[in-house]
């Protein structure tokens, strides 16, 4: 960048805050300024291009995560895996309840709509299967996210069809190295977006976003807390051991903003200051890094809200529970980009919520899906995964059996090769 080689150096996530904070200023201080709405008006472009891609962009994602669930991580590290996907997907379900529990406690959401009866289980698992009905019929992006499981799956399971399988793999890897090339704009689009959050909602836009990063901080801080209580009581890592870890990986997430930008850092703090072995920390390190995006998703659903008081969209609690299978389904394989969950999940949340402009809501999500908000995310869905290698060691360490050879941890090295994303 020659004369300006200095502003390559600064840390991702600094810009990001640093543009945030002038776009906001922008917004607020120039209302009716015309190059501000210019500004703000270039910062809707992209988002609303994902919007417009949204379906072929997902359905090749996910159909990359479920071949390569199938292609590279059979042989001896089956159960391995096995385990540390049941509980990757049991720590999104969990977390998702938990955040559902903080919605209660610190949000105004009603239980539900005013003139609409609140079901009783039977009735509200009822009203979840008919939405999804609804949505799968009706909408090409849920569509998609289904087509994308099924055919993802039959590619890798039938040797005759693995090339399909490989060009799934390809397709997603592409996806998120063009995402990943174009990081150095990701700081200036929220920058322009964020002119828009005051100008259109004033005062009110900014105590919203205030809130909602208060709101993200609280719960996900909580979580951390919850998981260093369940790391010391469920295992037999000592205090000094977990604090040691949770204080070199968690700044480290919080700074990095990516789960992937982390990942060194994470494994050796894993080996070295909470004492995993070698295998058992590379293994379910890497794969948390691509399947871990729990406080993410945790962050999703209370930004869900915030969106929906800026644009008046009446929500309730009910409506927030019918999200959780989706959203868990997604943050499963959400890009490793620095707001990559309300890229990818703001659509079909959108399409759920039966929102009237799509496109609206998908810019102002990711508008105020920024800054602080992934930052904190990855912190804790960093540091959630040296706790999933605490648990496989100390529970199930006499199921695994030994440690692998060098061999046997080719796994490990194919999985990080085609691993190109972190969790924000």
């Amino acid at each position: 960048m020659g004369k300006f080689s200095w502003y390559s150096k600064i840390p991702l996530p600094i810009l990001v805050v640093m543009y945030l904070v002038v776009g906001l200023t922008v917004g607020f201080m120039f209302p009716t300024n015309e190059v501000a709405k210019a500004l703000f008006t270039s910062g809707t472009y992209f988002p609303k291009t994902i919007v417009t891609f949204a379906a072929l962009l997902i359905f090749n994602l996910l159909a990359a995560a479920m071949s390569k669930l199938l292609l590279f991580h059979k042989g001896k590290a089956g159960k391995m895996f096995g385990l540390i996907f049941g509980l990757y997907l049991s720590m999104a379900c969990v977390s998702l309840i938990f955040a559902t529990g903080w919605i209660m406690v610190l949000t105004d959401v009603p239980l539900s709509l005013p003139g609409v009866e609140t079901p009783g289980l039977a009735a509200w698992a009822t009203q979840i299967g008919h939405t999804f009905a609804n949505v799968l019929t009706q909408q090409p992006l849920m569509q998609a996210l289904a087509g994308a499981v099924v055919l993802g799956w039959i590619a890798a399971r039938f040797k005759v069809l693995n090339p399909i399988a490989y060009g799934f793999i390809y397709a997603g890897d592409a996806i998120l190295w063009f995402f990943k090339k174009l990081l150095w704009y990701y700081p200036i689009m929220i920058g322009c977006l964020a002119i828009g959050i005051p100008m259109k909602f004033g005062a009110k836009g900014m105590a919203l976003y205030g809130q909602g990063v208060m709101w993200v901080a609280i719960c996900t801080l909580s979580w951390v807390g919850l998981m260093i209580l369940f790391c010391r009581f469920v295992t037999k890592r000592s205090w000094k051991q977990i604090f040691s870890y949770y204080g070199a990986v968690w700044p480290t997430g919080f700074g990095t903003g990516g789960s992937y930008d982390t990942l060194a850092v994470n494994i050796l703090s894993a080996e070295h200051d909470l004492g995993l072995r070698e295998d058992v920390a590379e293994i379910s390190i890497v794969f948390g890094t691509v399947l871990n995006k729990n406080c993410s998703t945790m962050s999703v659903l209370i930004v869900t809200i915030i969106v929906a008081k800026l644009l008046n969209i009446p929500i309730s609690l009910m409506e927030i529970l019918t999200l959780i299978p989706p959203v868990m389904i997604l943050g499963l394989e959400s890009p490793g980009i620095p707001g990559g969950a309300g890229y990818f999940m703001s659509p079909i949340i959108a399409i759920l919520l039966g929102v009237p402009d799509e496109a609206i809501y998908v810019t102002t999500f990711v508008s105020v899906f920024s800054g602080l908000v992934p930052m904190f995310s990855t912190a804790g869905n960093t540091t959630d995964d040296g706790v999933v290698g605490a648990i496989i060691q100390d529970c199930f360490g006499n199921w695994l059996g030994h440690a692998p050879t060098h061999g046997e941890l080719g796994l490990a090295e194919a999985a990080t090769s085609h691993t190109t994303g972190g969790a924000s």
